[in-house]
């Protein structure tokens, strides 16, 4: 049912819960941890709730005694938290609420004058007396006890751990069974707990959170508005969902709080006749819980509501064995508590049901009995809480303050007097200091003033040179497309010649394959110089597709030439690939990338290009044996204009913007271009191109 808490219908909270209220949140955001805890006894109370959860109530009791008589060193947590394992433990578990009133005492005492640096430990040992007086339905004290708690949180706690007791104020309305002046609480404490930082733990940042959610749902579901419980049963599912990847070391105590939420989403889903979804999540909130370690008590109440499911359908066999599964759990010798007794009231009422509609009447009467005179004995231990007003008993102890601070306002204002007349000193003090650095502050205002004029001159020369800086700008951007139109016409005029000579005809295999390259190498300057001219990287990008092995050949035969001059040999490994790409451009990439190599590399050494394909990229690398990229220029490397440019091996002249334009161009396409460098060994340079080009028509 309740989320962590795993309340079932009536019970305040299980035992695991209550310990992880008592000493997981109101001790695990404390500063120097270390110094204030025992491990041991950490460990200690640990095994002792996991021997609660396991049912072996008197035994855990045995060992949490024995084995802290084998402690060294304990210190006030320590104690506080023993004495808060024992408060719960008899107020849950053996209801004995007398026992559990002298345990709370004890964390008291144990924190007499030490309640400001232990404030929230302080805080739970005032709750846990308030709840073990309410138990025992001395209302008037555990208000008192509550509002103390209020009152003291207010003060000397954050929002964060403000939030918790929020949530154990509303659980006070929840066991009362008024849910309408629960949810209030429910939803203040969730307000507050937002503002819990990351490093506030678990236990405020997963448990609280969503165990508010799932509460509050469980409010409207019983205040008569199932659609609203849904709403807030998803809302706690999807806070799960988004905390869990923080706490991967809980994930089975995630799991089973999920667990819980599915069993509540299911019984609502019931409540609004949508059978298909409360079956679905009901069984799995019992595959999830219905194993030792978990929730199996929940567990049992899905399995309780899945079986009213199935009557409802008039499947008797199914809820027969559901029946016959729970009575099994029922009759293993453990303490009677609250939850448990809702259980089997539950389960009286389900056998009722069941042989009524299959007509054993005299089993039918015999298990009503039993519902009824369980009904009375649970009703009688209700009575009194639900009596009980949360808010008129604040009303009430809060007048009483009220009176208690109204006889101390005559000491209060003499102190007032002498306050404002301090105050008054101090402000005519203050005003005289005002008036001295006034007098000062006059000739500060001077000199401000003649720098300031200082500033302005310089300023304006600035200004002066940034505008002939520009002027100069511009004129080296006409001078570079006048450059460049001039280009135009020797270059034409060698593609034009070229195109005259192939059509002539009359020349050698070899002659032929020199002269187109001649043409093609024409036709790629012309297509740069066009770029130049344009001045635009924004430029569309008219793509085709294009056979990579061609491609890939023509630069290498175009520049082997160059190659050979060196004495270094290029060696080509590809494949088979069309890509829609930019012809133009893309070759002009590789043959930088091949050139390159061939200035930096030395003689008699090998480039290697190869091309890869892979599932959703293709990857070209030109690889030398050349002398590498120093440290210091890798950053610069494909900057405009950079200063990174250096000679090659023999003196080779180097502009530093091909590098650039080729990162321009591998972008726009989608793709990637870097290097590995290691220096007196080579550089490899990558170009990854997508083989799914985007359409930039």
């Amino acid at each position: 049912m309740l989320s962590l808490s795993h309340l079932h219908p009536g019970r305040p909270l299980n035992f695991v819960c209550l310990l992880m209220f008592s000493f997981c949140l109101f001790g695990c955001t404390k500063k120097n941890d270390t110094v204030r805890k025992n491990r041991y006894a950490e460990k200690i109370l640990d095994h002792a709730s996991s021997l609660i959860d396991k049912g072996q109530l008197k035994r855990a009791i045995f060992y949490l005694d024995s084995a802290y008589q084998g402690l060294e060193q304990i210190g006030v947590y320590d104690n506080w938290a023993k004495y808060s394992f024992k408060s719960a433990y008899f107020l849950n578990y053996e209801a004995n609420p007398g026992k559990a009133i002298l345990y709370a005492d004890s964390m008291l005492v144990v924190l007499n004058g030490l309640e400001k640096e232990y404030p929230e430990e302080y805080v739970s040992a005032v709750l846990s007396k308030g709840e073990a007086l309410t138990a025992q339905a001395k209302y008037a004290m555990a208000f008192k006890y509550y509002y103390d708690a209020r009152l003291f949180a207010r003060k000397y706690l954050d929002s964060c751990a403000y939030s918790a007791l929020n949530y154990r104020l509303g659980l006070v309305r929840f066991n009362q069974k008024n849910y309408a002046k629960a949810i209030p609480y429910f939803k203040q404490a969730f307000e507050y707990n937002k503002r819990c930082k990351i490093n506030d733990g678990f236990i405020n940042l997963f448990i609280y959170p969503q165990s508010q959610l799932n509460t509050l749902a469980l409010c409207y579901e019983r205040s008569g508005m199932p659609d609203t419980a849904v709403y807030y049963y998803k809302k706690a599912l999807s806070f799960m969902d988004d905390r869990e990847k923080q706490f991967p070391d809980k994930l089975p105590f995630i799991s089973s709080a999920r667990g819980v939420v599915y069993g509540n989403l299911g019984g609502t889903y019931a409540t609004l006749g949508k059978f298909k979804e409360a079956e679905w999540y009901l069984k799995r909130s019992i595959s999830i819980n219905n194993r030792v370690g978990y929730a199996m008590g929940d567990a049992q109440t899905a399995q309780l509501k899945l079986a009213a499911l199935y009557l409802k359908r008039l499947d008797f066999k199914a809820v027969d064995t559901l029946l016959s599964q729970i009575e099994e759990e029922l009759a293993r010798p453990q303490k009677q508590n609250l939850g448990k007794a809702n259980i089997r009231l539950n389960w009286y009422k389900l056998k009722w049901a069941y042989f009524d509609q299959t007509s054993d009447v005299p089993a039918a009467y015999r298990f009503s009995k039993k519902y009824y005179a369980l009904k009375d004995s649970i009703d009688l231990l209700d009575q009194g809480k639900k009596n009980a007003d949360l808010d008129e008993g604040f009303r009430d102890t809060a007048q009483q303050y009220h009176l208690a601070l109204l006889s101390k306002n005559n000491q209060l204002k003499t102190t007032y007097i002498w306050i404002v007349v301090v105050v008054a000193l101090m402000v005519i003090a203050l005003l005289l200091l005002v008036y001295r650095n006034l007098k000062s502050s006059r000739k500060n205002v001077k000199e401000l003033t003649d720098l300031y004029l200082t500033i302005n001159h310089k300023n304006a020369h600035l200004q002066n040179a940034l505008s002939a800086l520009e002027q100069s700008q511009e004129e080296n951007s006409r001078m570079m497309k006048m450059v460049a139109h001039d280009l135009r016409n020797p270059i034409g005029g060698i593609t034009a010649l070229t195109d005259i000579l192939l059509e002539e005809g009359g020349h050698s295999a070899g002659q032929k394959e020199m002269l187109q390259l001649i043409r093609t190498s024409g036709q790629n300057s012309m297509e740069l110089i066009n770029d130049l001219l344009q001045n635009s990287r924004r430029e569309i990008l008219f793509t085709e597709a294009v056979d990579m092995n061609a491609m890939l050949h023509y630069c290498v035969e175009l520049l082997e030439h160059k190659a050979k001059e060196k004495g270094q040999q290029i060696e080509l490994e590809t494949g088979h690939l069309t890509l829609l790409i930019n012809r133009e451009k893309m070759w002009r990439v590789i043959s930088n990338l091949i050139a390159n190599a061939i200035k930096f590399s030395p003689r008699d050494t090998r480039i290697f290009v190869q091309m890869q394909v892979t599932e959703h990229h293709a990857l070209i690398l030109v690889k030398d044996q050349g002398i590498g990229i120093p440290m210091e220029l890798r950053d610069k490397l494909f900057d405009m204009f950079t200063e990174a440019n250096r000679p090659g091996t023999e003196g080779e002249q180097s502009f530093g913007m091909g590098l650039a334009i080729s990162k321009q161009i591998v972008e726009v396409h989608g793709g990637e271009i870097w290097f590995e460098s290691a220096m007196g060994k080579g550089t490899v340079f990558y170009v990854k191109l997508p083989l799914q080009q985007p359409d930039h028509s």
